[in-house]
């Protein structure tokens, strides 16, 4: 029965010690300071709005600016250096596609559970993959989702003609890039 008991404080003091999961810490909306925390839902729904904008923003700039070429690394290359930072940062590739508006354009989409690591870690990653600042694709799309396959983090470009990017994130801490 001590036994029993003990392992009951026990299991009580760990829980009360666990913090809050980067996943859940929210982001904190414009001067009101508000938190609002991001759940499963909704950070589907905004994968999915992001990833159709992205598409739809590469027809339109492939349409509006046709002349504008690229160096694309062959897929071949690209895969093996996404590999190589899937070995380094933790992930695994959940999909690795090209839509083609006028040359390539990378979607990628890894999973993992080292979510502040590859937060922290995307814009090296991207800048191996994509080789900033000189760009080698119109467009690039990178989505980190968590071990239960959620969105937790997404970058992205478009580079053709009018050039436009963004970023989202489920908390704070795990945007990529520096915003405000």
């Amino acid at each position: 029965m001590k036994k029993l008991a003990l392992l009951g404080v026990l299991v009580a003091t760990i829980g009360c010690g666990e913090s809050k999961s980067v996943l859940d810490e929210g982001i904190r909306s414009g001067q009101s300071g508000k938190t609002h925390v991001i759940g499963v839902t909704e950070a589907r729904k905004a994968a999915d709005s992001t990833s159709a904008e992205w598409e739809r923003e590469l027809r339109r700039q492939a349409r509006t600016s046709p002349g504008v070429r690229f160096e694309n690394l062959p897929p071949a290359v690209l895969r093996a250096r996404l590999d190589a930072s899937a070995r380094r940062y933790g992930f695994d590739i959940v999909s690795f596609e090209f839509l083609h508006p006028r040359q390539l354009a990378p979607k990628i989409v890894v999973r993992t559970s080292r979510y502040l690591e590859l937060a922290r870690a995307t814009n090296v990653i991207l800048t191996q993959l994509d080789g900033r600042p000189h760009w080698r694709y119109e467009g690039f799309y990178f989505r980190a989702e968590d071990k239960h396959g959620v969105p937790f983090l997404i970058a992205y470009d478009v580079v053709r003609g009018e050039s436009m990017g963004g970023q989202w994130a489920r908390s704070e801490r795990l945007y990529p890039f520096e915003h405000g």
